[in-house]
């Protein structure tokens, strides 16, 4: 049979941010993946431990779905089983494994993915979401804050990976060098 339709991919434009989102994840738990519990603690030259990092893009998407997507507040169970703090810093609780971390991170990634699955298109691009940013409140749209998102989660597997790279003294594999661009 044939089929005539204008495009074969997704209908939503969140699905195209969202798969930005997904990849994005997938990167970083590669790279958890390949470490031990006790590497997740591991702290250098004043800079967070990677458990750190992991609970703060946790609670930082949690703020995002909760505060700004769903216009509520974060609640006083999710402020404890995200061990939110008054003092605004990237720590984490001692003696935590690895799976307590990617429970956190896969909880509010469903939270994110549900709360984008039921948007129309329109209220994806519609700047109605109203936000304190830097003292100052700003309206943005449900698509900047994916897009927000995925900036904010790629900036700091950046951080952690290199963290692991100085825990390990090794270098990047910079594939990227080999590209045809460089070879101009």
């Amino acid at each position: 049979m044939e089929i005539r339709e204008l495009s074969s991919g997704e209908a939503r434009d969140s699905r195209y941010l969202l798969d930005g989102l997904i990849e994005t994840r997938e990167k970083l738990l590669e790279m958890i993946d390949e470490v031990d519990d006790g590497d997740l603690y591991y702290q250098t030259q004043g800079l967070p431990a990677p458990a750190g990092y992991l609970l703060h893009l946790a609670q930082v998407e949690l703020f995002w779905n909760k505060v700004v997507l769903q216009q509520g507040s974060v609640s006083d169970e999710d402020r404890q089983r995200f061990h939110f703090q008054e003092k605004q810093e990237i720590s984490a609780p001692e003696g935590k494994d690895k799976s307590w971390f990617l429970a956190r991170l896969g909880e509010v990634r469903m939270l994110t993915r549900e709360h984008y699955m039921k948007m129309s298109d329109i209220e994806f691009k519609r700047p109605a979401l109203e936000v304190k940013l830097k003292g100052e409140m700003v309206r943005c749209s449900p698509e900047w804050v994916l897009y927000h998102l995925i900036d904010h989660e790629a900036y700091h597997r950046g951080q952690v990976a290199l963290i692991f790279r100085m825990m390990n003294g090794t270098r990047e594999k910079w594939d990227h060098f080999n590209t045809p661009y460089l070879s101009m």
